[in-house]
């Protein structure tokens, strides 16, 4: 019986095929507060906006994506702190990229000590080859100013340059949003200007808004009974008139 020959690798599957997988106890994996929070507030306020505009997204932080290599039939895995594909919102426990059939056209890293070297060289390497469109890369603030950077790359694959605007913010072809630091955390604002809020954001404002309902109310109940109450005396006034016409005639 002959032996199956493996099949021969370009020097880019190559790569793909011997990269470390993102697990849970890999050491780059691990991340503080400040990633934590980075990664998870962007991940939300990025579903807030799809649900609010009905957007054909799925959007997730920290799965794990999937894939193959070649013909090789081990699986491998990245986990990119949050990502956007356009398929179908449902629960997933992993991305299958087999399944799926598209790479998530944008994903984000955000960096810690000791996911650095990794998210600047391999991830950006891996995710250009395996069909992100962007890439982007945030640092929060710790030693030195957080930072915001974005690799991306056309259809054919081919790296494109990403230059930052005038405030050092990223305009996503792919969200059709202007990614960008405020008060040094990672925020994103439509093409009209108007920021996305924040879980916490957005729980304000429907406190506020509540609130502002209920002293529109209330001030509708006192204008009431004001106007009741006026109405009341001008009625008394008229009927004392009327009694003192009558008994002077």
């Amino acid at each position: 019986m002959a032996l199956r020959q493996a099949p021969t690798l370009t020097a880019d599957e190559l790569f793909l095929a011997s990269l470390a997988d993102d697990t849970e106890d890999a050491p780059w994996m691990v991340m503080g507060t400040a990633q934590f929070w980075a990664a998870s507030t962007f991940a939300h306020t990025l579903e807030q906006h799809v649900q609010d505009q009905r957007l054909p997204w799925f959007v997730a932080s920290m799965l794990p994506i999937q894939f193959t290599v070649a013909a090789l039939p081990e699986r491998h895995q990245l986990a990119p702190d949050c990502f956007v594909a356009f398929v179908p919102s449902r629960e997933r426990s992993s991305y299958n990229l087999a399944e799926e059939g598209v790479f998530p056209p944008f994903v984000l890293e955000v960096a810690s000590p000791s996911s650095l070297q990794r998210d600047t060289k391999e991830k950006v390497r891996a995710y250009g080859l395996l069909g992100a469109l962007e890439y982007v890369l945030f640092t929060p603030a710790s030693k030195t100013e957080a930072n915001l950077k974005g690799y991306r790359w056309d259809a054919r694959g081919r790296r494109q340059p990403w230059p930052t605007d005038a405030d050092g913010g990223l305009w996503s072809e792919v969200l059709r949003l202007r990614l960008g630091l405020r008060g040094g955390i990672l925020r994103a604002w439509t093409a009209q200007g108007d920021l996305l809020r924040t879980l916490a954001e957005e729980s304000r404002a429907r406190a506020e808004a509540e609130h502002a309902r209920a002293d529109e109310v209330l001030a509708r109940q006192v204008e009431a009974r004001a106007r009741e109450a006026a109405e009341a005396e001008a009625d008394r006034l008229r009927r004392e008139l009327e009694q003192l016409r009558r008994a002077q005639s």
